[in-house]
């Protein structure tokens, strides 16, 4: 979704920071990434649905990048970045499909969906918004520590399960969060007996591992947050039919958007999914099918160059 934070290097865990004030207990954890999405959904529900909201927060330069794949303009992103991803497996993708299915339509061309190849969580962003040199040159040093192979896999050894899927969202985007799980009923196998290594303790050991290297890190996403953006508010191109939408039409559709987002989140929360699936579906042990990728380039998107994917697990 939106940059939260201002990026920073530091050598200082911040991830850890969190896992210490929880006195490492996953409950607390859980609690800190929920009070983080639940805060920021009502904060920008306020924002959106009260009278006089009139504008997303649209992204210019996917709109630009967007125009530039139909071959209308040679604009190319001038960011560039550096990250560890989870990609989500297929049952999450399936249920990003079936969400983007009943949103999609309320607000139209003016909402980009992101495609399923496209979707991922970051874990670990090292840097991002640099030139390609500048990239590349992070990137060889981190090659060159001979520890991004054990990185990519390091999910088969150490598994953390993420739960309780809701969709978040602010003026800018919409997507699919989580929190990491602490012992809940219905425990993937994958996991063992518990949950004591939650997706924050991945998070904290991939930010150790990767400084201990050498290699500086931005810390942009150090914020409680496990989530994958699923659509993002754009200008709309190509041609339009009649006059664009009156204040009060905007007004009711936007309303209307988070209106369905509230009723999702309602049976996202629930025990009965109607619309989504089974809720069994709705949780993920990080590396299932394919382990984490690190990723170079132009990846605001969910593309870009691929440096190494670590090994999944089934």
């Amino acid at each position: 979704m939106t940059n939260e934070p201002v990026q920073h290097v530091t050598a200082e865990n911040q991830f850890q920071q969190l896992i210490t004030c929880s006195e490492n207990d996953p409950k607390r954890l859980q609690v800190a990434y929920e009070d983080h999405r639940s805060n920021r959904n009502a904060l920008f529900r306020d924002q959106i649905c009260q009278p006089g909201f009139c504008e997303w927060k649209e992204d210019e330069i996917l709109s630009k990048v967007l125009e530039a794949e139909k071959g209308l303009t040679d604009f190319v992103d001038p960011r560039n970045n550096l990250a560890f991803w989870a990609r989500p497996p297929k049952h999450i993708r399936d249920l990003v499909y079936k969400i983007q299915r009943e949103i999609g339509p309320l607000i139209g061309p003016g909402l980009w969906l992101v495609p399923p190849h496209h979707l991922h969580m970051t874990t670990l962003e090292i840097r991002s918004a640099l030139t390609g040199p500048e990239i590349d040159e992070i990137a060889s040093s981190l090659e060159m520590s001979g520890l991004t192979a054990e990185l990519a896999s390091y999910t088969l050894t150490h598994r953390a399960r993420l739960v309780k899927p809701i969709i978040s969202y602010d003026t800018s985007a919409i997507a699919l969060s989580f929190v990491p799980a602490a012992g809940e009923e219905g425990r993937n196998v994958y996991t063992g007996k518990d949950d004591q290594f939650t997706y924050h303790h991945l998070r904290s050991d991939l930010y150790n591992i990767v400084t201990q290297s050498g290699c500086p890190i931005a810390a942009r996403y150090t914020v409680p947050s496990a989530h994958i953006t699923i659509a993002r508010f754009v200008v709309p191109s190509g041609p339009k039919e009649g006059e664009p939408d009156s204040p009060r039409e905007f007004e009711k559709k936007a309303s209307r958007l988070i209106d369905k987002i509230d009723d999702l989140n309602h049976e996202l929360r629930s025990n009965v999914w109607r619309r989504l699936g089974d809720p069994s579906q709705g949780q993920w042990v990080v590396g299932h099918e394919k382990g984490l990728e690190l990723m170079k380039g132009r990846t605001w998107y969910g593309i870009g160059d691929s440096i190494v994917f670590g090994e999944g697990f089934v």
